[in-house]
């Protein structure tokens, strides 16, 4: 069942309340019946209770407090109340807490009966469980696998949602052999390039699936072509640190490997140009697939992979033929 079906009942130790007094009572007989019990947990309001334990308001704590011990407490209790009914939807129950303020939010039965409470505790809770939730879900959509239920997938039935994009992999793996092999005579004068190469699909990779996550993670935050235009400038600017400092990284390891000027030239060069050029990819293809009215988060994570892999390496070799070959000239 899908969590926005859940109702109240199915939140995680809804609290039973404590701290309900009965209408008919002084001040007085609702202080020392509190006094009597075992509270074990914060007192945040008291609320009041018919003879059928009907939530008919709420005493506040000033009134409990001050107010002298004769006074009835149906007139020093507030009417106004904001409750859920246990049939309520988790999710609606948690935005109506979300909107009221409150520290607490009474939950109620078809008939009116207190039933529970969920407090600013477990609010918090809930949030950040499907918030982690969430971040999960999203992270293994990035890469193709949609895992709301994956116990309930037979062998074929996830063959059939793994494969499409096992497919896609594959065939950037040939493009990038493709690549290479019409790169071949400069990878047999310039052993140092193979070398390099999986560092440097690493980083377009790593910079590729940041920029996706981030842009993705953030849709809702980001409406309009604007919006999305100026998070991509954001996302440009980002990738030219980044490139820059780990081009400098890598360049310095090849100057000490021993590929000379040329070789931390092109590492450089190459590093920083397939960086900035995934984490614009990363970033765009959302964009993208919004227009065609294709789902991000499912299958934005494999286009950028094959998308940057096979940029990076035809990147790669063109700045080391024309890097290699001037200063063999």
């Amino acid at each position: 069942m899908p969590e926005s079906a859940l109702a109240v009942s199915a939140l995680h130790g809804l609290r039973a309340v404590q701290t309900a007094v009965n209408v008919g009572q002084t001040i007085g007989e609702a202080l020392a019946d509190l006094r009597a019990r075992t509270i074990d947990h914060p007192v945040v309001y008291v609320y009041v209770l018919d003879d059928d334990d009907r939530l008919v308001g709420q005493l506040p704590t000033r009134a409990l407090l001050f107010s002298p011990p004769s006074t009835p407490v149906r007139e020093a209790m507030r009417r106004e109340l904001t409750t859920v009914s246990i049939d309520t939807s988790l999710e609606e129950a948690l935005a109506v807490f979300g909107k009221s303020r409150l520290l607490a939010l009474p939950v109620v039965d078809g008939d009116g009966r207190l039933v529970g409470a969920i407090d600013v505790e477990q609010y918090a809770r809930e949030r950040l469980a499907r918030a982690e939730r969430e971040r999960v879900r999203q992270v293994f959509q990035t890469l193709g696998l949609a895992v709301d239920h994956p116990e309930a997938l037979t062998a074929r039935e996830s063959f059939r949602m793994r494969m499409p994009w096992l497919l896609c992999n594959i065939g950037g793996g040939i493009l990038c052999a493709i690549v290479a092999w019409l790169f071949t005579d400069l990878l047999e004068q310039v052993v140092l390039l193979s070398f390099f190469l999986p560092l440097v699909l690493t980083l377009g990779e790593s910079v590729a699936m940041q920029s996706l996550a981030l842009t993705v993670g953030g849709e809702e935050d980001r409406r309009g072509l604007s919006g999305a235009l100026r998070a991509l400038r954001s996302e440009l600017g980002a990738a030219v640190l980044l490139a820059l400092c780990c081009g400098a990284i890598v360049a310095v390891v090849s100057l000490v490997w021993g590929g000379g000027a040329a070789g931390a030239a092109t590492m450089f060069a190459a590093v920083g140009a397939s960086m900035v050029f995934a984490s614009l990819a990363g970033g765009a293809i959302p964009m993208a697939l919004h227009a065609v009215r294709l789902d991000p988060s499912v299958a934005a994570g494999p286009i950028a992979l094959v998308l940057a892999d096979t940029a990076t390496t035809a990147i790669y070799f063109s700045l080391g033929l024309a890097i290699f070959g001037a200063s063999a000239a």
